[in-house]
């Protein structure tokens, strides 16, 4: 008999800033998914096999690609220093609903379950059953229902983005096939409509056609996670919840309309469990939101401007 998934998945909603319109609430806000909440022992062995097999090629892609940043200079090192440099610029959000495997999270449960279908007591491990917990601080977060139609917008936008741009990458990247057969490739720029890469030269010529797979799959993973949560909104699995840590992280007085700075990561980290990869994530978003906030704040005093 194949193991059950995980019933329970911890959601954070993290302010980034402060609303450029103060009469638009709620202000922007990044949807983080705790990784702890969504590993279990027998995670792994309640996916099918084709699964499990992708799961561990990326897995081992993933300690490759860490191994090439651990070069001391050549062209390993600057293979590396130039990906990251373009994960980078992937949108925060896409990072945030790639993270969310619908194959590990909770099945949700109908909005036409009988009360016989709810859960009645704590699974094993103290958690409930068939839950999902949207924790958000309400000082900044007040408006329940502001949260949710905001976090419902987003998902109406990013769902069919993610999977047009899923398609698009897949279509566009057998024209990075012919650089699989070139020994070296020379410095180029390669701008694919939404996957764009520069490569140095190196002796890696099918690294263009991995990086548009790559994105490819990226964007699956988003699309999936994004009609995952569209399900989940009015869902009696959804619990809003209003969190007292939250709120003491974001409790420092800032002058500031940024309101997750790169200091509040640290104490997010610490306090949720979080791993390496979900601190880089959110000082990711933290610097992309600092460049939005400026190029909104710019876009609106040019409008005074010629007012």
């Amino acid at each position: 008999m194949r193991p059950s998934p995980p019933s329970y998945l911890r959601l954070l909603a993290l302010p980034l800033s402060r609303p450029v319109n103060p009469s638009t609430p709620p202000p922007p806000f990044l949807l983080h998914a705790v990784r702890q909440s969504l590993v279990s022992p027998t995670a792994d062995d309640s996916q099918p096999k084709t699964r499990q097999y992708l799961n561990r090629a990326i897995g081992k892609a993933a300690d490759l690609w860490a191994g090439l940043g651990k070069a001391d200079g050549g062209w390993k090192r600057k293979t590396y220093d130039l990906g990251e440099r373009m994960m980078d610029r992937i949108e925060y959000e896409e990072w945030a609903l790639k993270a969310i495997d619908p194959a590990l999270a909770p099945k949700l449960l109908s909005s036409r379950s009988s009360s016989s279908d709810l859960p009645s007591k704590p699974a094993q491990g103290g958690q409930p059953e068939k839950e999902v917990e949207l924790l958000y601080p309400p000082s900044l977060l007040q408006d329940e229902q502001a949260l949710v139609k905001a976090l419902k917008e987003q998902l109406d936008h990013r769902e069919p983005h993610h999977r047009s741009a899923m398609w698009r990458c897949l279509l566009l990247s057998p024209l990075t096939w012919p650089f699989a057969i070139i020994p070296i490739v020379p410095k180029f720029v390669y701008t694919l409509v939404s996957c764009q890469f520069a490569l140095l030269t190196v002796s890696l010529p099918s690294l263009p056609l991995f990086y548009v797979l790559w994105r490819a799959w990226s964007h699956f993973r988003a699309w999936k996670a994004s009609q995952y949560l569209s399900s989940l909104i009015g869902s009696p699995s959804l619990r809003l919840l209003p969190s007292k840590e939250l709120d003491e992280i974001y409790s420092a007085a800032s002058s500031s309309d940024l309101l997750l700075s790169l200091d509040r990561v640290p104490k997010l980290v610490k306090r949720f469990g979080m791993d390496t990869e979900e601190q880089k994530e959110l000082e990711r978003a933290v610097g992309q939101s600092e460049a939005r906030l400026k190029q909104a704040t710019e876009a609106r005093q040019a409008d005074k401007k010629q007012d």
